[in-house]
């Protein structure tokens, strides 16, 4: 019994020294591995997205029916055409452009095609009360 005992446990550390080499091995191939053709086309269009311009001003007119908007940036009033494929967020939240309003701080990220056409693609919008709002205050406990 005792030499079952002896054989058992020199099979287990065998099989433990083996685990150990094989995730081991593994985590070097991690490291080491190519990118997959998702995580290429990722990265990518990060990429393409970090070199987009980005507009950022106050809403001073909606055309909702042009699908357009005229926004105040430091450059001076400039027009942008969104189209139904533009994402528009407010913090989080996915929003219409006809949630926007007049007086909104809005950042746009937008594309020139060839033709020289202006096209927004994503924007973010955030009201000037929510700009404004000090920040919350710790609840007053029991100083000394």
């Amino acid at each position: 019994m005792n030499m079952a005992r002896k054989s058992i446990l020199a099979i287990l550390m065998a099989a433990g020294f083996l685990l150990a080499s094989t995730i081991r091995g593994g985590s070097q191939e991690a490291t080491n591995r190519v990118k997959s053709s998702v995580e290429t086309a990722r990265e990518e269009a990060r990429q393409r997205r970090a070199k987009m311009p980005i507009a950022k001003g106050t809403i001073k007119e909606i055309d909702l029916l042009h699908h357009q908007i005229k926004l105040a940036t430091e450059d001076g009033l400039r027009t942008f055409a969104y189209t139904s494929r533009t994402y528009i967020f407010r913090d989080k939240e996915k929003i219409t452009a006809d949630n926007l309003k007049v007086g909104e701080i809005i950042a746009l990220r937008f594309n020139t095609d060839k033709d020289g056409n202006v096209v927004v693609l994503r924007i973010k919008a955030r009201t000037p009360s929510e700009l404004m709002e000090p920040p919350p205050t710790a609840p007053a406990g029991n100083q000394p």
